[in-house]
């Protein structure tokens, strides 16, 4: 029942509160929250009463942001009053640099590191993040969870919908937001997807699921199965597997249950969320440091 309630599918509601958790804790999550609970996401309830608080707690402090000018600065934050200056690229970027470093603290979810008995992996300017572990009788297993922590250059919202259909119905009378199977019930809710790969450390097989989280719940959305026969290698395109939803509902249940089993869990999903913008974050102010030097005359 509480891996049910975990994997729930209903997820509006917590969706909702995961993106409200995540948009409270930077500049321009913070204008984001405000335009969402100007609009659609007014009056919606959080999935818990415990997220429900954490989400007035930080919302309340975007807020306060906001009204000493924090997110009117630019999309990182940056300490502008809109004035044109004299200042050199490299003294932007400089400031930049100096202003994220001064204001940016991680949480400590992501100071205190994975769920035990994962292991962090992560290499500077690279932005993949890995998580392993071993699992079984005589650590039979390795799960290896991959997520990147990089934001995507052309979010959907930065363009008009008109300007390219998106909304547009097709012969069948769906849309293109219909055929993300309710992931997007909300548009202003955040997801991280991430990977898991639970592989037999012989080598001989592996089980690859691909996941989306918002830091409460792990959404299953394909299971991959790869089997390595020297003897009688596959030639040609290897089956990937069904399409996750039209998996019978026991089958998904157990799935859900075996990454459970295997430490694939809210806490887990918790830190991934907090370690990519942790990650994120990280990278984004070293590469203001690297760019500056780059231009500098």
């Amino acid at each position: 029942a509480a891996s049910a309630v975990m994997f729930a599918r209903t997820r509006t509601a917590a969706a909702a509160a995961g993106a409200l958790v995540r948009a409270a804790r930077s500049p321009l999550g913070a204008e984001r929250a405000f335009g969402a609970l100007a609009g659609r996401r007014a009056g919606v309830e959080c999935a818990s009463s415990s997220v429900m608080r954490f989400c007035a707690r930080e919302y309340s402090s975007a807020v306060r942001a906001r009204m000493v000018g924090w997110a009117h600065a630019s999309r990182r934050g940056f300490a502008s009053d809109g004035v044109k200056s004299e200042r050199s690229l490299t003294e932007a970027l400089l400031e930049e640099h100096a202003h994220e470093s001064a204001a940016y603290e991680p949480s400590e979810t992501a100071t205190a590191g994975p769920p035990a008995p994962f292991e962090l992996h992560e290499t500077k300017g690279d932005a993949e993040v890995t998580l392993t572990r071993k699992f079984g009788d005589n650590d039979a297993e390795e799960v290896t969870v991959t997520f990147i922590a990089q934001e995507d250059p052309y979010e959907e919202d930065d363009f008009d919908d008109e300007d390219f259909d998106i909304d547009a119905e097709a012969e069948d009378g769906t849309t293109e937001d219909d055929d993300v199977d309710g992931l997007n019930d909300d548009e202003d809710a955040i997801t991280i997807s991430f990977n898991v790969v639970v592989s037999k450390t012989d080598g001989s097989a592996y089980l690859d699921f691909d996941c989306l989280t918002d830091g409460e719940i792990i959404e299953i959305r394909h299971v991959g199965f790869e089997a390595f026969d020297e003897v009688n290698p596959v030639i040609g395109t290897t089956y990937s597997g069904p399409n996750f939803e039209d998996l019978e509902e026991s089958v998904q249940d157990k799935f859900h249950d075996y990454l459970e089993e295997r430490g694939i869990n809210a806490d887990l999903a918790n830190y991934i969320i907090e370690a990519h913008l942790d990650k994120e974050q990280r990278e984004y102010t070293s590469w203001l440091e690297r760019v500056a030097h780059f231009v500098k005359k």
